[in-house]
Formats: C-alpha cells, sequence, structure tokens
C-alpha cells in the first residue's frame, strides 16, 4: 500500500463516519400556510448526542395571525400542555408558559422564517411516546405528529 493509499483508507475510515453520522442528527421539517408539517414522525437515533430539526415556514401569512413553530412533549402530556398555551405568553414563547412538561420549544416563525431546534437527547428516554406540535391557536389539532428515540 503506498503511502498516499494509505491516507486515503485513513481519511475514508475516520471522516466518511462522522459525516454520516452527523447527518443522522439533523431533519430538516416545513410547516406550510396549510397547517402541515411536512412529516407526521420524526425518528432521533440514540447514538446522537444532539438532534437538530432545522424549521422552516413555508406559509404567506403573518406571524400574529398564523406562525409555526415545534414544541415536543410526552404524548401523555400533550392535551394538558395545549391546555396551558396563552397568547399573552407571547410569540417568542410559542404562547407557553414555562413548564416541565414542555420538554423543548421554538418561537413562531413568520412567512420563509427559519430556526433550529437542539433537543438533547439525554432528556429523552427510548420507548417513551413524544409528540411534536405547533402551538399557535388551533394549529395543533392537526399539525402535530410522533416523535421517537431508536
Amino acid at each position: 500500500m503506498t503511502k498516499n493509499s494509505l491516507f486515503l483508507f485513513i481519511f475514508l475510515f475516520i471522516f466518511l463516519p462522522l459525516t454520516s453520522f452527523s447527518s443522522n442528527c439533523v431533519l430538516d421539517v416545513e410547516a406550510n400556510g396549510m397547517m402541515q408539517f411536512d412529516t407526521k414522525l420524526i425518528e432521533i437515533d440514540s447514538s446522537c448526542p444532539e438532534f437538530s430539526i432545522n424549521l422552516k415556514n413555508t406559509g404567506n401569512l403573518d406571524v400574529k395571525l398564523a406562525g409555526h413553530n415545534i414544541v415536543i412533549t410526552k404524548a401523555v402530556d400533550f392535551e394538558y400542555v395545549t391546555s396551558i398555551v396563552n397568547p399573552a405568553e407571547g410569540l417568542d414563547n410559542g404562547y407557553l408558559p414555562k413548564d416541565s412538561k414542555v420538554l423543548f420549544k421554538t418561537k413562531f416563525l413568520g412567512p420563509n422564517e427559519t430556526t433550529i431546534l437542539k433537543v438533547d437527547t439525554k432528556k429523552l428516554v427510548k420507548g417513551e411516546k413524544y409528540t411534536f406540535f405547533c402551538s399557535f391557536l388551533g394549529h395543533w389539532g392537526v399539525m402535530k405528529g410522533d416523535l421517537v428515540l431508536k
């Protein structure tokens, strides 16, 4: 084996898995003007120490009329969390107060805005059922899905 081919082998052996690993720890999600996410299931690989959800609002209504966000909670806490939604908490808080049952959340996004939700996977448990949803008033009835740690 030549010196160059040895270097190439080592490079591919070490860095290629890291590239694959990082791409498994990121997901792009779009929220549209029809009150829909483009996915109903988010699967997180337990090997990811942190999982990033890149959220983009592809709708065209002003954030105050129909902003979109992502909130993650245990499935058993979904009804409770939606019951504490309160516009007085503000757009930047996703209309939600600080509450231990709200595991992760983003602010509301207006048209073509993006944000990244960083999910600390140590706060999730394999086998637990989680729900992700939009906490804008009335959106969570249809803008929701399942999240699982694999």
